[in-house]
């Protein structure tokens, strides 16, 4: 199967699951902290209008600045570098109870978005 259909179908059930069953592949068992907020990594929130700006083919780098911060790894699949490399990050929106936005990135670019509930 497609890498890139594996990688839309993960968003999606990630999306209609809300908050998933957790990650897949933990980083660490603490939330780090951005040098320069001292906000911890997966409290940034998204509206509706900054998801609108956030183009397929962007970098991880690019959507965190829209959107002000990194957002809560859900998954990883690959090895970093690798064209396969695949990770699935989720932010908390605004808008109704259980609001949020997952991105899929693969090999460095976005892949796919979704979200649920944002205003």
């Amino acid at each position: 199967m497609n890498f890139k259909w594996i990688a839309i179908s993960l968003i999606v059930a990630l999306s209609l699951s809300g908050c998933g069953s957790g990650p897949a592949k933990q980083t660490s068992g603490q939330a780090s902290k951005t040098e320069a907020s001292g906000k911890e990594e997966g409290t940034y929130t998204i509206t509706k209008a900054k998801f609108e700006k956030i183009e397929n083919g962007m970098s991880y780098e690019e959507v965190t600045k829209i959107i002000g911060g990194p957002g809560e790894l859900l998954s990883e699949i690959g090895n970093k570098g690798e064209k396969t490399h695949t990770t699935v990050y989720m932010y908390k929106g605004e808008g109704t109870i259980g609001a949020n936005a997952n991105f899929t990135f693969q090999g460095g670019k976005l892949l796919a978005k979704a979200q649920a509930g944002l205003k």
